[in-house]
């Protein structure tokens, strides 16, 4: 090989050195610029929250045992968040089991039945994650849930729950309370709010007397009403001893700080 051959043989695999070199640049650019793409890509929804409502209050309808778990993994493949799903998508199914129930479209056995199929499924989402715009308390508060003997829907409280341990607070949940029973919950423990989720058919003087009973055991303990008794033919001012009325948490959880 000549010295000139030899040169040009240099100087070719120079040049095709910064063209690997230039690729490598533009291919490398390239991947990042898509990557930056796909972290700004949004996050929100594939479909919209009524769609969702809907496809889970079919599925509570549908006899096969699968149908709202499959649901439910659809609705998480479409980027719901599992709060969402139980703080929100949920909720808005059952109260369109109840719609469809009081204008006749459902009896009363398959509204109740597709209730409880949503309502094992809160069970199995996660109390681990919290969405953006929804912050941690900032005080670690105690809070006791009272739900009144012969409640038949225990699904808000059971939401409230979840809801507020996904925000960091320490939640107890008491079923069928009656007055006396009061005395016997938490014994030795202290609550920063009590929580008492009435139905609309609790009467004003049950009510008053677990309230009346709270005070006794929890003296300084806000204590919040809600439930379907809130827009029950009902007067609210016969419920004594009660701090606020409310069914939006972060109203009721303020009251306690």
């Amino acid at each position: 090989m000549t010295h000139h051959q030899h040169t040009n043989l240099v100087s070719i695999g120079d040049e095709a050195a910064r063209v690997a070199q230039v690729a490598i640049k533009v291919l490398a650019s390239s991947l990042s610029h898509a990557s930056s793409l796909e972290a700004r890509a949004p996050l929100a929804p594939a479909i919209s929250a009524s769609q969702a409502a809907q496809r889970l209050f079919d599925a509570s309808l549908n006899p096969k045992n699968a149908a709202v778990s499959t649901a439910i993994q659809e609705l998480q493949a479409a980027r719901f968040s599992d709060f969402t799903l139980f703080s929100e998508i949920i909720p808005a199914a059952v109260c369109q089991l109840g719609r469809a129930w009081e204008e006749d479209a459902l009896s009363f056995f398959a509204m109740t039945l597709g209730a409880s199929r949503l309502q094992i499924a809160v069970h199995g989402l996660s109390e681990r994650e919290v969405p953006e715009g929804v912050n941690y308390l900032s005080k670690n508060l105690s809070l006791l849930i009272i739900v009144p003997e012969g409640t038949q829907h225990t699904l808000g409280a059971i939401i409230l729950g979840k809801t507020l341990r996904c925000v960091g607070a320490r939640v107890k949940l008491e079923m069928d309370v009656t007055a006396n029973r009061v005395h016997q919950i938490g014994a030795g423990e202290q609550f920063d709010g009590v929580f008492i989720s009435a139905s609309a058919r609790d009467s004003a003087e049950k009510l008053s007397e677990i309230i009346s009973n709270v005070r006794c055991n929890w003296s300084t303990a806000k204590v919040i009403l809600g439930g379907g008794i809130l827009s029950a033919q009902i007067n609210l001012d016969a419920v004594t001893g009660t701090d606020y009325k409310t069914n939006d948490w972060k109203a009721a959880v303020a009251q306690c700080f």
